[in-house]
Parts: structure tokens; sequence; C-alpha cells
């Protein structure tokens, strides 16, 4: 900025930035998801909007509507230098935009506080499968989506957009940089948000399964390290031992990106399982914890330990057993609340075709579970 205030451009151009610094700190107290002082009432001027309408705008109109003004402002404030240069047409951009924000930041502020409970929803209700959308499943998700993440990008990309502001008054090498990674977080809280407003609950699942298949693919990629010939670190004897693992930890990687396979479907499946939160949250818990058994055993097996063969081979054979009651219930919650949801005309997911798939792989999961724990017995018995 000019360091001469007297001049009628020079007042005018710092009006406008103060007037932008102080819409940026109004907007940043919508951090606390409450209206401001000077917003519009906008549950007086739609007091009888069902939560099922408010629940349809906000992942259809107003988190896009959101995406946009995020994009306007970060546009607007792309270059720190054309900013210097010419700041007063992209100060009034700014001025043009923050009303916007703060009228569409109230629209989310009431339709959140309408849809979702005062104090959150229940922990894991076992009784709520019939409440489609305002099942605590999702609306734990969406108030994590709303009140934690988007809450905190929001919050930083108005600070730093204020502080971009402000720094026009600072030497150039003293100025802030751009706002392009904030604008960048707060894009993918809103996206994260639209997906628990409107995805079905099948893609919804497939967060927690996606992240044990990923865990499931190292634990793979550790084992074959083990078995490597060229391997000098591993005895010949656990080496044995540990390739009696490979055909079980493939199936079970196969097994996850069936599930991912369904859940990613892009055919129209219905939105909602017959899933309570209780029974949703123990399905994506089961992922886990399968994951968990196969990290444990890869671990041990990794150790070399020929010391002690007989803890090694106990702990080995009691993991593995672990797995069925673990993917006995994943089957039953599949069979009973997921493959119904797809149709019979579908080629590769109908409930035949699926279910037909479960029997030959269960069968050969129970073949490989058995060859692991006599190969854990057979490394026992010529180790003792």
């Amino acid at each position: 900025m000019a360091e001469d205030t007297d001049t009628p451009g020079t007042q005018d151009l710092l009006d406008k930035a103060d007037s932008v610094i102080h819409g940026f700190r109004r907007l940043s107290e919508y951090g606390e998801y409450g209206p401001t002082s000077s917003s519009t009432n906008v549950s007086i001027k739609h007091p009888l909007r069902s939560k099922e309408d408010l629940f349809t705008e906000l992942h259809s109109s107003l988190l896009p509507l959101l995406k946009q003004h995020i994009d306007s402002l970060s546009q607007a404030l792309k270059s720190p230098d054309k900013l210097r240069q010419d700041p007063v047409p992209i100060l009034e951009l700014i001025l043009e935009i923050q009303p916007k924000l703060a009228r569409n930041l109230d629209q989310i502020s009431h339709a959140v506080n309408r849809i979702i409970p005062v104090g959150g929803p229940e922990p894991n209700p076992a009784t709520d499968q019939d409440l489609k959308e305002f099942k605590a499943y999702r609306l734990r998700g969406l108030a994590n989506s709303m009140q934690e993440r988007l809450k905190q990008s929001i919050g930083s990309l108005f600070h730093d957009s204020r502080l971009m502001i402000q720094g026009l008054q600072l030497p150039r090498e003293r100025s802030p940089a751009s706002i392009g990674y904030p604008s960048y977080e707060l894009n993918c809280s809103i996206d994260r948000a639209i997906r628990w407003s409107k995805a079905s609950e099948l893609n919804l699942l497939s967060g927690h399964w996606q992240e044990a298949l990923g865990q499931m693919n190292e634990a793979l990629g550790d084992l074959l390290f083990v078995v490597n010939p060229d391997n000098q670190e591993i005895s010949r004897p656990v080496a044995q031992l540990a390739q009696a693992f490979i055909p079980l930890l493939r199936l079970i990687n196969l097994f996850f990106k069936k599930n991912l396979k369904l859940a990613l479907t892009k055919e129209r499946v219905q939105l909602f399982t017959g899933m309570s939160t209780e029974k949703l949250v123990l399905f994506e818990n089961l992922a886990e914890d399968i994951a968990e058994v196969i990290f444990g055993l890869v671990c041990r097996l990794e150790e070399n330990d020929t010391e002690d063969p007989l803890t090694t081979s106990h702990y080995l054979i009691r993991e593995v057993k672990s797995l069925y009651p673990l993917f006995q219930s994943v089957l039953l919650l599949l069979n009973l609340y997921i493959v119904p949801l797809f149709p019979d005309s579908s080629p590769s997911s109908s409930p035949v075709y699926f279910k037909s798939w479960l029997v030959i792989w269960y069968t050969l999961f129970f073949q490989a579970t058995n060859n692991t724990i006599k190969a854990s017995q057979l490394f026992e018995q010529n180790h003792v």
C-alpha cells in the first residue's frame, strides 16, 4: 500500500481492506457453528421445514453452495502478487462474497442444529434400524465432519485470508503466502460432509474396510519378504512355516476386495441397510479386528523365533482360530443385510451369485486355516 493515506484513493483502499478484515473476523465466528449477531434468522423464515427436507437441502444445495463460495474466494486470493498490484477490485469482490458466505453458513448452522440432536447421537443404539438417514451411525459421522473437521477448516481459511489482507501493509517478504492449502483442506472437509449426508450405508462402511485392506496388503508384502529365499535373516524352518500362511492371507485379501467391490458398486442399491447402528459399528470393527489378527501373525513370523517353538506354535494356532468367529459374524451380517440390497438381475452381485461365492470362499478359507494349524503343529514337533 502507498504510505500516503491522505489521498481519497488510498483512504478508500484502507477502508475496503478494513471492511474485508472485519468481515473475515465475523465469519470466523462460524467456527462454532452459531449464527452471528448480524445474520438473518433462517429458522424464522422456514419454521416448519422437516428434518428430512433439511437433510436433503444440506447435501444437495447448502454444502455445494459453500464449495462455490470458497472456490470464488480462493480464486480472488490466488495470487499474492496480483493482490498487491491491484488490490481494489479483489477487495470489492471479497466484499461481495462475504455476505453470501455469512448467509450460507447461517443456513448450514440451522440445518445441522436441527438434524443432529443436542448432545450428539446416542453411542450405539441397537434399535434404530428403521430411522434411515437419522440412524446414530450416520449422524455421528456427520457431526464429526461438520462440527469438528469442517469447523476447524473454516476457522483456518478465514484466519489465513484475513492475514493476507493485513499483509498488504507489510513488506512483500513478510506478507503471508496464499490460502491454497487451507482452501484445499476445507474443500476436502465439505466433500466428507456431503458423503456422510448422502452416501449409501454400504458406501460409508467401506472406509474401515479400505483401511483394513491396506493393512492386509502390507502384511502380505511383509510375509512374502519372510519367505524370500534371498532373505538371510529368516531361518529356513520359519520361512517354511510362513509359506503355509500365504494362501490364507491371499484368501482374506480376496474377501476384503470382494466386499469393497460391493460397497463401491455403481449399481443402484438401497441407501439404507436393515442394520442398527450397533450392527453397523460391529461390521466396521470386524474389519479392524481381522486386520489386527493378521498383523499379529505376520509380526510373530518375522521374529524368526526358533528358540521357543512351543510358544510360537500355540500363539499362531490361537490367533488363526480366532479368525473363525470373526468371519462367521461378517458372513452373517453380509447374508442378512447386505446381499439382499442387490437386485437379482445383477450379473456379479446378485444374491444367488454372491451367496454361492461366499460358500466356495469359506470352504477354501477353512482349508487354508487348517493347513496353517497343521504347519504350526509340525513346526513345534520338529523343534522340540
